[in-house]
């Protein structure tokens, strides 16, 4: 998209919004003039023999209908955020054909969302818009109903759904961020939010089209959708860092020299229809839930075809169904959680694998304060999976095991609170088989109400198959602003 067309959408929105504002500011005028005149005229009428029992008996002003309501309340519910980002990596990384080696970047990232209606019918909006100096990132704007663009958007309006609130039941239509799942730092069951992983290690979740109903019956909700669209997340360009040496991020240690990688894109069709459903409730201080869903997996499989004398891979979403259930519960200053989802490949065109989490988060207050701190909370999960049954199908060479996390981790997080406007955080994720590690060391200061500054270091390091191993060269120190309005 040619930068005159970014700055014609920028304005365009610009001047939406400012038009709105104009038709509330005009719609209160021409009601502070109805007063006025009403006003006057009682004046006229009542002259020295106006007395307290007429004005008590006069009747009410009627009150002026607003009939741009639902669209003024667009604006006033408008909330937000603008965040400036910058990243510098300290390292240069191997060098390939075309590569972005753009260091430092710089990013920014305007969020905005609102709704209008009432308590039976309403209708939610979000979005954003954002650029960037990475090169081969950014192109256009959003795509419906379905986005195969691997670039990043200038404006993204990310979710647009209406719900309709009853006493018992709730039901929405339209694009809208979902997430399934119990656990804190990782989650099998939670694999249904396509994501921006233009930047793996800072995504932006994308909402899915849906038809959603929630049932309500006491401490019980069942939920039931259809998801009709099906789309990916968005995965780095061949020419930036984050694709390692290979260029393609999820086929990351595969031997694809020689070989013509083509996607095989679902197309929208009544065969890829998804369709989910879960019962959750909390029963004697227990949180659980239960899911199942059917429909295309969100991680790719390589096939082969042969085309005269050449072999061509193929990446596919396949057809699976996934069976998940969780728990959390608290003891004293301990919260247990545990997670577990099958997936089960149709005619063996994946593996057939269970994904197992289980962790805890404890917290310290009192011992804290000895060291001149608030509060301490420490997370930490292990996750494993199990192959039950490898892919088999003829023509399917390569699972979609490189791609999926938490095979053999350990998830570790800790929050340092020192007041409510300073604070600390360590994360790491341990890879133990192939061995891969991941650092996150960051601080988060509140400059005053609204506007926080975060200043952060991640470190890379492992075997090159590995998941983090891939972006040894990747260290970097990163640093943003965020405004919240």
């Amino acid at each position: 998209m040619s930068r005159t067309k970014y700055f014609a959408a920028f304005f365009l929105v610009l001047f939406l919004v400012f038009s709105s504002q104009q038709v509330v500011s005009a719609d209160d005028l021409d009601l502070l003039n109805a007063l006025d005149q009403e006003m006057s005229t009682t004046e006229e009428k009542s002259g020295d023999d106006l007395d307290l029992l007429g004005e008590l008996e006069a009747a009410p002003a009627e009150k002026k209908e607003d009939r741009f309501k639902y669209l003024t309340q667009i604006v006033k519910n408008l909330e937000g955020s603008l965040q400036l980002r910058g990243h510098y990596f300290y390292r240069k990384p191997d060098d390939k054909e075309g590569l972005d080696k753009e260091n430092p970047v710089g990013d920014a990232l305007l969020r905005f969302n609102t709704w209008t209606g009432g308590n039976t019918l309403r209708l939610d909006l979000s979005g954003w818009l954002e650029a960037g100096s990475q090169q081969d990132t950014y192109e256009g704007i959003f795509r419906w109903p379905q986005d195969r663009d691997s670039q990043r958007h200038y404006l993204e309006l990310n979710e647009l759904y209406l719900t309709l609130s009853q006493d018992t039941y709730d039901v929405t239509v339209g694009k809208k961020i979902f997430q399934d799942g119990i656990s804190t730092l990782f989650s099998p069951a939670d694999r249904y939010r396509p994501a921006d992983s233009n930047d793996p290690l800072d995504p932006k979740d994308f909402g899915i089209w849906q038809t959603r109903a929630d049932y309500y019956l006491g401490k019980y909700t069942f939920t039931a959708m259809i998801l009709p669209v099906f789309n990916t997340g968005k995965t780095p360009s061949e020419h930036s860092r984050w694709s390692g040496a290979g260029g393609d991020y999820e086929l990351y240690g595969e031997d694809i020299s020689g070989k013509k990688i083509e996607e095989d894109f679902p197309a929208i069709s009544i065969n890829n229809v998804g369709y989910f459903a879960r019962a959750k409730t909390t029963l004697h201080g227990w949180d659980l839930f239960a899911s199942a869903y059917h429909g295309l997996n969100s991680y790719h499989v390589l096939r082969e075809e042969t085309r005269g004398i050449k072999k061509v891979a193929i990446k596919e979403n396949v057809k699976v169904g996934d069976y998940a259930a969780g728990f959390s519960t608290t003891y004293k200053k301990f919260e247990f959680h545990g997670e577990g989802l099958f997936n089960l490949s149709y005619d063996g065109k994946d593996d057939n694998y269970i994904n197992l989490v289980g962790g805890l988060t404890y917290t310290i207050d009192e011992y804290a304060e000895k060291v001149f701190l608030e509060k301490i909370d420490i997370t930490i999960e292990y996750a494993r999976e199990e192959v039950t049954e490898k892919q088999s199908a003829t023509g399917y060479t390569t699972s979609s095991r490189k791609g999926r996390l938490g095979r053999n981790n350990l998830f570790t997080r800790i929050n340092f609170k020192y007041n409510e406007d300073l604070s600390f955080q360590y994360v790491s994720d341990f890879e133990f088989n192939p061995s891969g590690r991941y650092n996150r060391i960051q601080s988060k200061y509140k400059i005053r109400e609204g506007l926080e500054w975060i200043l952060a270091t991640e470190f890379f390091n492992g075997k090159s198959d590995s998941y983090y191993g891939r972006w040894k060269r990747n260290d970097r120190l990163i640093t943003s602003f965020k405004y919240s309005f």
